[in-house]
């Protein structure tokens, strides 16, 4: 099954995974995009490797991989399983799953600074500058 709630499930499954640029390895490492990546990998999801990227980029070729990649949905409307595009420095440049735990609203995402895969409360992280949900996720 690969809805909303297998997604987070996924998700979670990798959190505490450390953190290593273009990682793509539960044992090795993954970053963001990594992250989303291996999840939809996991899940029988076809979404092509985005690789070869800088680790300061200016999110040009990660905004336009998600938005051909996958089904964009509007910021009011999200559901826990889709990911989020978040700004760093001002540049679209990190991704994460959004998810609910409690009734808060959560992401989970390799986060850099914490060398590894954390979920914690969107609020205190920041709103998605865009969203998105995989196109065979109704």
């Amino acid at each position: 099954m690969r809805d909303a709630v297998t997604i987070v499930a996924e998700a979670r499954r990798w959190i505490g995974v450390r953190w290593r640029h273009q990682g793509r390895s539960y044992h090795k490492g993954v970053d963001c995009i990594g992250l989303c990546l291996k999840v939809a990998e996991e899940l029988d999801f076809e979404i092509p490797e985005i690789s070869d990227y800088p680790r300061r980029q200016n999110g040009s070729v990660l905004t336009k991989s998600m938005g051909t990649l996958l089904r964009p949905i509007s910021l009011k409307n999200w559901q826990q399983g889709d990911i989020a595009l978040f700004r760093e420095g001002g540049f679209p440049i990190h991704t994460g799953f959004l998810s609910l735990k409690g009734g808060q609203r959560m992401v989970i995402h390799a986060h850099a600074r914490r060398r590894k895969v954390v979920e914690e409360a969107l609020d205190i992280f920041g709103a998605p500058m865009a969203v998105y949900r995989l196109k065979e996720v109704s």
